[in-house]
């Protein structure tokens, strides 16, 4: 099954870290300086390469999802099961990543690499970044098999419960405007959490840790 498969590629790569050490070698050897969005940056190219390592897939960084008329017409009958959500309310957003089928182009995973830290501000962009694929799924027909989503932070930066973020996938959310998102269905979609620990200083940070959370 195609879920299994991209979850079996993934743990892997977390745990062995093949691929990060084979094309990002500033990422696990030389370090990236923590300037702009460079984190981010190598982060999510990360992500987008282990995609393009897996049989019959392919992947793309920071792609825009919009509800065009096909993918619509999937989204709308995903509201009339759920009664509350309703594509032509719904924003155009961009995922870090998305990988794709290269045998029928369809949507195979979501992804999302944030930074987070203990500021208010910091936490509000996690929310964010979970709310924006649960936005892209339903806006892509809510048919996808996996989504990822990895928060960095540095070494003793200590994460506080972040549950009640990671719980929007089951449970949806509630827009500024009243629009009710639902959440992930469980029969066709899993999702996957990762926390990674970067080591180092601002100047020249490392990312060997891939800790799973769920």
């Amino acid at each position: 099954m195609v879920r299994e498969r991209l979850i079996q590629a993934i743990r892997e790569e977390m745990k062995t870290g093949e691929i990060r050490k084979r094309f990002f070698p500033m990422m696990t050897d030389f370090g990236v300086r923590d300037y702009s969005e460079t984190v981010h940056t190598m982060g999510l190219n990360y992500l987008t390469a282990i995609g393009r390592t897996i049989s019959d897939t392919t992947a793309i960084s920071e792609c825009p999802v919009y509800p065009y008329e096909k993918q619509t017409f999937m989204a709308e009958k995903v509201a009339e099961e759920s009664g509350e959500y309703h594509i032509d309310k719904k924003p155009a957003v961009r995922p870090d990543s998305i990988w794709y089928s290269t045998k029928d182009n369809q949507p195979l995973l979501l992804c999302e690499f944030e930074r987070y830290d203990n500021s208010r501000l910091k936490n509000r962009k996690l929310e964010e970044k979970i709310q924006n694929l649960l936005i892209a799924y339903h806006q892509l027909g809510g048919n996808i098999p996996l989504i990822l989503f990895v928060y960095w932070t540095y070494p003793k930066v200590t994460p506080g419960d972040i549950s009640n973020y990671i719980r929007i996938f089951d449970e949806g959310f509630t827009m500024g405007n009243g629009t009710r998102v639902p959440g992930i269905d469980g029969r066709k979609t899993s999702y996957l959490v990762y926390h990674c620990v970067a080591s180092g200083d601002k100047d020249k940070l490392t990312f060997n840790q891939w800790i799973k959370v769920r």
